[in-house]
């Protein structure tokens, strides 16, 4: 039953030309400077919608997005119909550059203001720009930079299934290892008057495998569950958990996008938000979005 609470509050849904789809939130951070930096969609047609704020000119966020040749290069510019963004002209807002596998880049014209209502949160947004083209193979850069204070929202893909998101290198393929050779003991003299005890091998020190990119949804999801205790510890920003119908939920990753402000993620965090929740948004929620912020029951 509460599969279907959740959801209705992390659904980032845009709706426009007759259609509407709810976008996964990534929130860029104050460290991801570069596209290199930044995050990775692992498929650029699964639907995320990033955010990126800033507050003085010169600051620059940025990601990535995994294209397969053909795929479809869906993109769309978004602000939140509030001062300060509402009141800028396209030429103070954040510029969105665009660079392909190849090297080509574009910059994302603002050429349009369109409004719309999204009711599940009563927030207005505005469209600014859509862009659309075909794919090429491979790993497009998403560059934001700032020309004050401001935050923007850049939706990317449409695809409504569950996609991932990696943070540090792309991981490599995996390689089988080479089996390192046996240690050989030292025999011992034949001349020596006593004989000589065997030299003990000499360990060959193990290589400690690289680790692969984190994802971006931690902690792992416990079958067994957390205690009000643990959940109690993380009742902050940096790391936020909440109980909603005897399941936990890690909003950490949602805070900064919940369209209808951040405060009201904040009250939710470390404790049983249950009510609060159900209050705000009643019982009829999206499955999907609700499974990737759960990590497991309440104990």
């Amino acid at each position: 039953m509460i599969k279907k609470y959740l959801a209705f509050a992390v659904a980032f849904v845009f709706i426009g030309s007759g259609m509407a789809y709810a976008h996964q939130p990534v929130v860029l951070l104050n460290t991801d400077t570069s596209a290199v930096k930044g995050p990775l969609l692992e498929d650029g047609t699964v639907s995320f919608a990033i955010r990126a704020s800033f507050t003085k000119a010169g600051e620059k966020r940025a990601f990535r997005a995994q294209f397969k040749a053909g795929d479809a290069l869906v993109i769309q510019y978004l602000i939140v119909d509030k001062k300060p963004e509402s009141s800028l002209q396209a030429t103070a807002l954040p510029s969105l550059v665009v660079t392909s596998p190849m090297g080509a880049s574009v910059t994302v014209k603002l050429n349009e203001r369109t409004k719309f209502y999204e009711p599940f949160s009563k927030v207005n947004y505005l469209y600014l720009a859509r862009y659309n083209a075909t794919a090429q193979a491979g790993v497009y850069s998403f560059v934001i930079t700032s020309k004050g204070k401001s935050g923007i929202t850049v939706a990317v893909g449409d695809r409504e299934v569950r996609g991932d998101v990696l943070r540090g290198a792309a991981p490599a393929p995996s390689q089988t290892p080479t089996p390192s050779a046996s240690a050989t003991p030292t025999a011992s003299s034949t001349t020596s008057a006593l004989p000589a005890p065997s030299a003990s091998p000499t360990p060959i020190a193990s290589s400690t495998p690289t680790p692969a990119a984190s994802k971006t949804q931690t902690p792992t999801a416990s079958a067994t569950g957390y205690t009000i205790a643990q959940v109690k510890m993380n009742n902050s920003a940096a790391s936020c958990w909440s109980i909603i119908d005897d399941n936990v939920y890690n909003l950490t990753t949602w805070i900064n996008s919940h369209p209808g402000g951040s405060s009201a993620i904040l009250s939710l965090c470390g404790v049983d938000g249950t009510s609060a929740f159900l209050g705000q948004h009643g019982r009829a929620m999206p499955e999907r979005q609700l499974e990737s912020l759960k990590i497991g029951p309440l104990k």
